[in-house]
């Protein structure tokens, strides 16, 4: 089901679900550098054919082989499925719920936090004062 056709609770305990995958896929160092070097290729003029290939080349290997369950996960949460049955139907499937379930609000959401974070820099916790 698409984000923008949930409920508010529907929502709330799809978001649960997907936030640590999402987290997990969203900090890895492999991941970033596939993200920016698709990022470079889309801004230096190439074609959407390179642009493609150059995200294939180095994102897919880069989720699959890191971050396969946290996918399974994302699919699941969005699909209603369970993991194992992510895993176990035909890949083509797999494609198909993904492209019915991905919306773009689902990447806006994901997308403004991730740049909130980067606009705020981390800052030291301080201790609590003491009692």
């Amino acid at each position: 089901m698409r984000l923008s056709e949930m409920t508010t609770d529907q929502m709330a305990d799809t978001l649960i679900l997907l936030a640590e995958p999402i987290a997990n896929i969203a900090t890895d160092a492999s991941v970033s550098a596939a993200l920016a070097s698709y990022t470079k290729a889309s801004k230096a003029g190439q074609t959407v054919a390179e642009t493609f290939g150059n995200m294939i080349g180095k994102l897919a290997p880069a989720l699959l082989k890191s971050h396969r369950a946290d996918l399974y996960a994302v699919v699941a949460a969005l699909t209603g499925k369970t993991v194992e049955a992510i895993g176990a139907q035909k890949g083509l499937q797999t494609i198909a719920d993904i492209r019915e379930s991905f919306d773009g609000e689902l990447a806006d959401f994901f997308k403004s936090a991730a740049d909130t974070a980067q606009a705020e820099p981390s800052q030291p916790l301080k201790p609590a004062p003491a009692r």
